[in-house]
Order: structure tokens, then sequence, then C-alpha cells
């Protein structure tokens, strides 16, 4: 069973400066043109990605899936915890118009498999010390292909989508594509409820959110596993946009994650609600 989003808040109207398509359409263009030095950062490994380098990866692997055969409206599932990794795999999806299908690591076997086959997935995107869970979940359900961000064995590398056409023939993720989404589900392997968050719910979110916090290059975003996925990604696109730096973490509990907010000198926190610290 499929629900409509719950996030159709009022939001400002669109002034044209937002994302086209995608929560990343026109992002790599736009930060070529405003330069600066933000970074995206997992706190547990602490090596920054400059943001441009972001956009562009997904820029590259959206074509990249796109040659391998996704089409828009595709679910892809996406194995990772809350880091660079996992955002990179969200927003890829959503470039090539697909629905992303974000995993909850906290979710048993036998109900990933459920949501997976309720959905038709074919493709998963994960970090690799997921890679043997995925293809156990291949094993059952209807998964056919599975891309890690490194080597894994009986993997495909993501580094296989950043590579050239071999025929020179070209797929444009910033062109408008408006039928991409993050679908959420909850409950157990007999009874999942799954929810998807449109582009235009999603959208919703990022306005709402860049209106409330005003982010400025000075700014560094935390994004957590506490967050609601949508809000999250939405919350990421924002800062991005903004040319805020962002750090992911993993942490689990309070003193951990304040250790993280203090090392990253953390200005925006996303939990329990995305706010200024």
């Amino acid at each position: 069973m499929t629900g409509r989003s719950g996030l159709e808040w009022p939001y400002p109207a669109d002034d044209g400066t937002g994302p086209v398509g995608s929560l990343t359409g026109g992002l790599a263009d736009r930060l070529r043109r405003r330069g600066g030095r933000a970074t995206v950062t997992s706190a547990q490994d602490g090596r920054p990605v400059d943001t441009l380098s972001f956009a562009v990866t997904v820029e590259r692997a959206a074509a990249g899936l796109s040659r391998r055969g996704m089409c828009p409206g595709d679910v892809v599932g996406v194995l990772a915890p809350v880091s660079p990794e996992r955002h990179t795999a969200v927003y890829t999806v959503m470039a090539v118009g697909g629905i992303a299908l974000p995993l909850e690591l906290t979710s048993d076997l036998e109900t990933l498999i459920e949501v997976l086959t309720r959905t038709d997935v074919r493709l998963l995107l994960v970090s690799v010390p997921f890679a043997g869970i995925a293809l156990e979940l291949a094993d059952r359900s209807r998964v056919r292909q599975i891309i890690a961000f490194g080597d894994a064995p009986d993997t495909t590398p993501f580094g296989e989508l950043l590579l050239p056409s071999p025929d020179g023939s070209g797929y444009d993720p910033t062109r408008g594509l408006f039928d991409n989404g993050i679908l959420a589900y909850q409950g157990a392997a007999d009874n999942v409820l799954t929810t998807l968050h449109s582009h235009t719910d999603l959208l919703g979110t990022f306005r709402r959110l860049s209106a409330d916090l005003a982010l400025t290059p000075e700014d560094t975003v935390a994004a957590d596993p506490h967050m609601p996925e949508p809000v999250r990604s939405a919350l990421v696109a924002v800062a991005l946009w903004n040319g805020a730096s962002v750090v992911t973490t993993t942490s689990e509990t309070e003193a951990d994650m304040r250790e993280d907010l203090k090392a990253f000198d953390v200005t925006v926190h996303g939990s329990p609600v995305p706010a200024r610290v």
C-alpha cells in the first residue's frame, strides 16, 4: 500500500532560483558560477569533498545510470548509513527521474525483502560494508544489479557510472524531471506501508527550509539519522544550494552528537527540527 506525503506545508512561491527537475537540478552550474570553499564531509572519516565535485558526481552518475537502462519512474534501493554516499545515491536516482528507496539499517531482513519486492526494485546502490547484505537481498527479491561505492565481490563499482559514454552520446540530468521522489516505508515484513514524497513535496520542503534558515556560505549544516529522510535530503540540498558546508553524522547518543557538532563548527542541526544551534 502506498500513501501520499504529509509534507505538503505552505511554502514561499518559486522565485526562479531553486532546483529544476530534482533537488540537485542546476546545482553544479550554480556552484561553478558562485565559487566558494564549502565541503561535504562525513564526521566518521573526516574526508571533505568540495561541493562542486559532489554535484558533478551526481550528474555524471545519473548519466551512467541512464546508460545502464534506468528509466524515469523506476524505484531504486539505497543501502548506506547517513553519509555523503547515501546522499549521493538518493540525489543520483532522482536526477534520472527515479524514485529513491532509502533502506533503514534498523529494518530486519524480511522487512527489507518485502519492501524491495513490493516496489519492484531491480537495482541497489550500497556502501561497501553492506554489500554482503545487498547480495542476500538480491537472492531473495527481484534485485538484479548492485552498485557499490567501492570494490566488493559480485557488485559493480560506483566509479563505472562516472565513465564517459563509449559512443559519445549524452544524457542531461539537469533537464526537467518531475516524476522523481523519495519512497519511505514503515511496518513489518507482513504489513509494509510505503509513502511517496514527490518532487513537489520535496521542493516545498526545500523552499520552506530555505526561507526559515537563510543559510549562507558561513554556515555548516549537520545531517543525522534521526531526521526523516525527505527532510534530511531537502535540508542538505538547501545547504548545497546556498554555498554552506554539510557534515553527516551517524552518532546516536546526545554526547557523541555534541562532539560532532563542536568538532565541525556546526551552525544548523537537523534534529529534531532543522534549526540554528
